[in-house]
């Protein structure tokens, strides 16, 4: 159920809709299950006019139980961890949305008001198709007995319904006909789980897979046997590395642990000696690194320069973060880099940071990525970069989720590979701020910025916020960015004639209601 999933893993499960919609190409917010939405002046407030047309569906048939206000309740209630010990990340959901249902309130049947503990500006993008909120049903909830039952037999309005889940091997879904909103075009839809980038490529030309998730380096050999590969039709995903940064205490207000965190006591993993707490040990890092070299290496050069959590076409964005020019020496919003490589002042900063013998780190990276596939090679040349100024990294392979491992890890003087991608950057230090409970990275300024961002309903003051942010950001070398990267999809064209989408953080396992098949006479 989508409450117990990531933002990733819940687009393994298209059998769920979502207040809000988001467009399959362009992103952009529009109505799903939500017809139309408003906010009250002082942020606080939203109001949701809700679709009285449509119905759950259960085996791709129309069932006799039509989408309500109630469903969405049960979705907050899941959220929260109001109805279950299962939610993911409780306390993100209850700083958005508080523990109280009676500030949920159903007006009608459709229609629901949302009185929120605090200002959230960008509600509207939590309950879209971008996160972990699509909306299962009270009555099919109350029918089989809660949660357990609807685990066993999920239902939702999405254009696919569930038929079968092999943990670890794939999940069957078949098309909705006559979906309220998209009718897919093929039958079915299977996703297989297969680790071995290897291995989707032989499937993929075997006829035993339509699309794959590939490294570019094996792009050639796809095409060369007449394989075609999809750009998504928005950059897709920010590769970074995240520097976990602890504080002697987890974060305990008035003596009491955050919902969903740690006990109060000691940060396990805090070392006032961590080499890592020195910011010029981060900046070290950062200018060891070519990312000319990796984005040529890897990514045929169709990357671009990244500015964490700052995309270069937002307004919020700021020239002087980005002074380093690229290879056809652009600089700024128009494609520098926010640090140079220069190995030879990254020796001298680590003599000044007082590591002039160069330390020991470890370096955490997934397995198994249908985001990033080429994290595996891309950590190896990290590896390189830094043994030339003394730095000597232990790769450690992880499978499932870095983030989540990362929130419960008791080490220190380590970093790993992530990928996040566009979210509001009052959104996005989220996943970082110590009101989450987190036993890492918890930045005091991450926090201050996280309260003042939410304690302001005028856009004006959150862009003038996020720029102070992102310099903090960018001279304290929070983060170890690379570079802005297109997520692709490599299809067989004697089954699919097309598959525009944006891939936007999970890669090529969504909107597959809009790939279109080759039809055959």
């Amino acid at each position: 159920m989508a409450h117990a999933q990531a933002q990733t893993s819940e687009k393994i499960m298209p059998i769920y809709e979502h207040l809000v919609g988001r467009h399959y190409q362009t992103d952009v917010e529009g109505p799903e299950l939500a017809s139309d939405w408003s906010v009250s002046p002082d942020g606080r407030v939203w109001t949701f006019n809700l679709r009285d047309d449509v119905p759950f569906y259960r085996n791709g048939i129309p069932t006799d139980m039509m989408f309500s206000a109630q469903d969405a309740v049960l979705a907050f209630n899941l959220l929260t961890g109001n109805l279950t010990d299962r939610s993911r990340s409780p306390g993100l959901w209850v700083g958005r949305l508080g523990t109280d249902e009676n500030a949920w309130i159903v007006e009608n049947d459709h229609r629901l008001r949302i009185e929120l503990p605090k200002i959230v500006l960008d509600f509207p993008f939590f309950v879209s198709e971008k996160w972990n909120t699509g909306i299962p049903s009270k009555a099919w909830w109350d029918t089989v007995g809660g949660e357990d039952g609807y685990m066993e037999d999920p239902i939702g309005n999405g254009p696919w319904s569930y038929i079968d889940l092999n943990l670890n091997v794939n999940v069957l879904h078949e098309r909705v006909d006559n979906h309220w909103r998209k009718t897919p075009e093929f039958h079915e839809f299977e996703i297989l789980f297969i680790k071995e980038a290897a291995t989707r490529l032989a499937q993929l030309i075997n006829g035993e897979a339509a699309i794959a998730s590939l490294p570019r380096t094996l792009r050639g050999q796809a095409e060369a046997a007449g394989m075609v590969t999809a750009r998504s039709t928005l950059p897709g995903y920010h590769p970074h590395l995240r520097i976990p940064f602890y504080q002697p205490e987890n974060y305990c207000p008035g003596g009491e642990p955050t919902v969903g965190g740690r006990e109060c006591g000691p940060t396990p993993g805090y070392d006032v000696n961590d080499p890592m707490r020195n910011p010029k040990v981060r900046l070290a890092l950062n200018y060891a690194i070519n990312r000319e070299e990796i984005n040529d290496a890897f990514f045929f050069g169709e990357g671009f320069p990244l500015v964490d959590y700052f995309p270069p076409w937002r307004e919020d964005f700021l020239d002087e973060w980005a002074p380093y020019p690229n290879k056809d020496g652009k600089t700024g919003r128009e494609g520098g880099w926010p640090y140079p490589y220069d190995p030879e002042r990254a020796k001298e900063l680590l003599v000044e940071a007082g590591w002039p013998d160069g330390f020991k780190t470890q370096l955490w990276f997934a397995t198994s990525s249908g985001t990033v596939p080429e994290q595996g090679e891309i950590v190896e040349t990290l590896k390189n970069y830094w043994e030339v100024i003394g730095i000597e990294t232990e790769l450690v392979p992880f499978e499932g989720s870095l983030t989540r491992r990362a929130r419960g890890a008791d080490v220190s003087n380590w970093s790993f590979f992530a990928a996040p991608s566009l979210d509001p950057i009052c959104v996005a230090p989220s996943f970082w701020w110590r009101d989450q409970g987190v036993g890492y990275r918890e930045w005091p300024e991450i926090s201050e910025y996280k309260h003042a961002c939410d304690a302001t309903a005028d856009p004006a003051e959150r862009i003038r916020l996020a720029q102070e942010f992102g310099t903090w950001w960018i001279e304290n070398a929070i983060s170890v960015p690379l570079l802005w990267i297109f997520g692709e999809g490599t299809y067989d064209p004697e089954i699919v004639s097309e598959y525009n989408v944006n891939q936007l953080h999970v890669g090529p396992i969504r909107y597959h209601e809009w790939t279109v098949p080759v039809y055959q006479q």
